[in-house]
């Protein structure tokens, strides 16, 4: 018995040097895509690395879990992930501009996405189709797309995402990773590598719970749900493709024509979800506890 455990550790050990051996490579490549233009303290790829390789070794431990299908992706976007998540907690006004510019970007046709050779997301203005009929409806949602379109057309190249946000911020004084010293980007840990937003299979049997909350303690608890950054969750779980847009209008019970102008106004205030439900604030803010708790209590006993 304790040759053949041996033998076990010692298999698990060579899978976990050729895992490290296949990844460095690719979460390399992203750290430099990604930080190439940031005044980064030498520490921080290093903890970006090992925080990815963390994740990576409890995944395919994780007997439940999916096969990989293709590995190289998968570790790129565990990757972009950690730094979205260590940017989220260091730069947290330039994280929800770039939720927002993403959401534009999504919802706008005066603009074009594309993938550049080197894996970046790339952002243009579409002159192809002048009359093209999708527009954002919000005012603020439309004076940010001006400000890009400005941004985009003085611009000699077609920049990235990161890239056209830092633009923007800088217009709107916002601090941006290209400027700020964020040495202390890499204290902060995941604590929880596993955590219900790791995991797409986690996010959608969330989801599913959410649904089925009381109307009440649904909407109090949508309707006003945030990321670190301050940003709507709703947005979030549409741009991860966690959601549908027909769906998340059925959960907040709008039309799915009305959803964009919804999510504009999100997350919302205690005393404008009261309104809408015709309730005291703190019955909504006793709603929303309760569904937390509930979803709690559900997910635990699932697990």
């Amino acid at each position: 018995m304790i040759r053949e455990d041996g033998a076990l550790l010692a298999d698990r050990d060579r899978l976990d040097e050729a895992l490290f051996a296949r990844a460095v490579p690719v979460i390399d490549a992203v750290i430099r895509r990604r930080c190439r233009n940031w005044k980064i303290a030498a520490d921080v790829p290093g903890e970006v690395r090992s925080e990815v390789l963390l994740r990576l070794v409890r995944r395919l431990r994780d007997r439940e879990s999916d096969p990989i299908e293709r590995l190289d992706e998968y570790i790129a976007a565990v990757a972009s992930r950690v730094i979205d998540d260590l940017v989220r907690v260091a730069l947290p006004e330039w994280a929800r501009l770039k939720h927002r510019v993403r959401y534009v970007l999504d919802h706008d046709d005066r603009f074009v996405m594309s993938l550049s050779g080197d894996g970046r997301t790339v952002c243009a203005p579409d002159t192809a189709s002048p009359f093209s009929r999708r527009r954002v409806r919000s005012s603020a949602a439309d004076a940010l797309a001006k400000t890009m379109l400005e941004v985009l057309h003085q611009l000699e190249r077609a920049p990235s995402l990161d890239d056209l946000v830092t633009e923007v911020a800088a217009r709107c004084g916002i601090a941006d990773p290209v400027h700020s010293d964020i040495v202390h980007i890499a204290a902060p840990r995941m604590h929880e590598p596993d955590a219900p937003f790791q995991s797409l299979q986690s996010l959608r049997a969330l989801w599913t719970e959410i649904r089925e909350l009381p109307r009440r303690q649904r909407l109090a608890l949508l309707l006003n749900a945030r990321d670190s950054a301050g940003d709507s969750v709703l947005r979030l779980l549409i741009e991860s493709h966690v959601v549908t847009a027909c769906e998340l209008a059925l959960a907040v019970e709008v039309r799915e024509s009305d959803l964009d102008s919804l999510i504009e106004r999100l997350p919302m205030r205690d005393l404008a979800i009261a309104d809408c439900l015709q309730l005291t604030r703190q019955q909504v803010i006793n709603l929303r506890s309760a569904a937390r708790d509930r979803l709690a209590r559900r997910t635990s006993r699932k697990r």
